[in-house]
């Protein structure tokens, strides 16, 4: 069963594993997207005082905070993105609270409905199952161990394959992209 565990100090200065959590079962922050935050931090440098978890009982959203980070899993389940309509990807990003809402309109016109951009520098890397990452330009088939360093562009993804995809991703905020 996979565990998120939480290591830092305990008060009397020792290492320690402050916190265990079972994530078996991700919920849902879209159709057929099983996904979690599994910390997040308010500012960089990161405040490591608290033994408290940042991301208990809240929901996921899709930007970290202002000058914060966000380390989170996600499962995209087979076949799923692309059966979804624009206006679903639109209550999507309504749930996640996204900065960048992209139009119905242009959902409609874009190469993917699950297209979008944040202000954020991402690291992804894929873990397990087979994803098309999208772009304006050249798609990739995404595999085991694969790495992305996403910079603020529009992207989406798409999961023709019959297996779950597990992505693992860092964002933080940042500026903006020209």
């Amino acid at each position: 069963m996979p565990m998120k565990y939480v290591v830092g100090n305990r008060a009397d200065g020792k290492s320690d594993v402050l916190t265990q959590t079972d994530i078996t079962t991700l919920p849902e922050y879209a159709p057929g997207a099983p996904g979690m935050d599994l910390w997040l931090n308010t500012e960089t440098p990161a405040d490591l005082s608290g033994t408290e978890d940042p991301v208990a009982g809240k929901s996921m959203t899709h930007e970290p905070p202002d000058g914060g980070a966000v380390f989170r899993i996600v499962h995209l389940m087979p076949n799923t993105t692309s059966r979804k309509a624009p206006e679903d990807w639109l209550d999507s990003h309504a749930r996640l609270k996204s900065v960048h809402v992209p139009t119905l309109e242009e959902l409609q016109a874009a190469k993917h409905p699950s297209m979008h951009k944040t202000d954020t520098l991402n690291y992804f890397v894929a873990v397990a199952g087979e994803c098309w990452m999208l772009t304006e330009g050249e798609d990739v088939l995404l595999k085991p161990g694969d790495v992305i360093i996403q910079k603020g562009c529009m992207h989406g993804w798409r999961n023709d394959s019959d297996k779950p995809f597990v992505l693992v991703a860092v964002l933080i905020d940042s500026h903006p992209a020209s």
